[in-house]
Parts: structure tokens; sequence; C-alpha cells
């Protein structure tokens, strides 16, 4: 049987499913639906029999095919207010969005404007934020930093090894107190080697930076 309209005067039922959250009796809500689903809207060709279990849901949204509607609607859903996922989110291709709040993201890689970072200010945390932002360069590059004692040796994280490519290392060294004409005499994948001038006890400040080779080279220049 055919209808060219069907109205809905108070709640849509499909299934047999009586949810309490819709009321009942006197209490009724008018204007609900439940409906047990699966549900398709739009084009059920986008959701072949034979689909992976993940590609199935309670409710899946396509885009149209009413050849009615002119012009065809950009998107297959449209939330004009706060939507609320209380669990896995998960979008194959792109989440676009002015902003987004979350505790975690991970993610393979990230392309933004700038990288920034906000925390309590740790003067006035009640009513101030700090925000930091990132160092930025042509590499993906990682660093090491601190001070050396009565040693001639600077020691690399164990993990450098596998993580940084050796020949891409940079030092910079900054004597403490008096110039004590430090050289780098050599370096392998586990140590900086130093030597001061007539073997003066070392004494100094260390930056040590180098590029990452577990992930393929940063493209820098690339077209639009």
């Amino acid at each position: 049987m055919e209808f060219d309209r069907v109205t809905v005067g108070e709640r849509l039922f499909v299934g047999k499913s009586k949810p309490e959250l819709f009321g009942r009796d006197k209490a009724t809500v008018k204007g609900t639906a439940d409906i047990e689903g699966p549900a398709i809207i739009g084009d059920e060709t986008q959701f072949p029999l034979g689909s992976l279990p993940t590609d199935i849901a309670s409710l899946m949204v396509a885009e149209t095919k009413n050849p009615e509607m002119k012009p065809i609607p950009f998107y297959s859903l449209l939330v004009t207010t706060f939507a609320r996922i209380k669990s896995f989110l998960k979008v194959d291709t792109l989440i676009s969005a002015k902003y987004i709040k979350a505790k975690v993201i991970v993610t393979e890689k990230l392309f933004a404007g700038t990288k920034n970072f906000k925390i309590d200010h740790p003067l006035d945390p009640k009513n101030k934020d700090l925000i930091y932002s990132c160092l930025e360069g042509p590499e993906i590059g990682v660093y090491i930093r601190g001070r050396i004692t009565n040693r001639t040796e600077i020691e690399f994280p164990i993990y450098w090894k596998e993580l940084v490519d050796i020949s891409t290392i940079s030092v910079q060294l900054q004597p403490i107190g008096a110039h004590q004409n430090i050289i780098i005499k050599r370096w392998d994948e586990k140590k900086v080697y130093l030597q001061a001038h007539g073997g003066m006890p070392i004494d100094c400040f260390y930056h040590i930076y180098a590029e990452r080779k577990d992930v393929p080279k940063l493209e820098v220049e690339v077209s639009k």
C-alpha cells in the first residue's frame, strides 16, 4: 500500500521497544520516535550486502538519491547545535573543524598553522593560562640538552641509535666559568667525545640535535 503522506500525531515506534524516556500515559512526550534499527537514510546502495561488521550501524546516513531534491544536499548529516559522542569516533578521511578540544589526540601526522600548548599559569592558575608554541624547522628533529662536568663524553639516550640519523648530529657547547677551548673529537651512535685544551677539566652546557630516521624525511616545499 502506498501513501502520499504518513502523519504521526504523537509518537512513532518502529519495533517493539517502549522507551521510558519518552514517557507514558499523560506524561507522553509528543513528537518523539523510537526505531529499533538498523535504519538507513539516503542511498541504500552505499551500504551493500557483505559489508564489514564495522560498516553496519544502528543508523546509517548516506547521500540522498531523491531526484526531486534539487540542489542535492552537500552533506549527508548536518547538526546545527552541539553533538555528543560518548564512545568511539572513527573518521576514515577528514575531520574539518575550527576548534577541537580533547584530553588526548593520537595521530601519525599533524598539520597545523601553529602548534600551541595551553597550561595553567603557574603563578595564577585560577585566572590565567600560559600559552607556549612549538619550535619550527625544515626537519623532523629531536634534541637532548644538559650539562657535563669533569667528563669528556656525552652519552646519547640508548634508543637514539634506532631513532636518529647519526650523520645529522649537531652539537653546541657553552663553557662555564672559563674558556676551555673544548673541541668535539668525534661521535658515534652512542656518544660525543670531547677534548679540552691542555687537558683542562670540562664544565659546559650542551645542546645536541638530530633528525629522526624512523619516519620519512619531511617534504618541505609542496604544491597546493
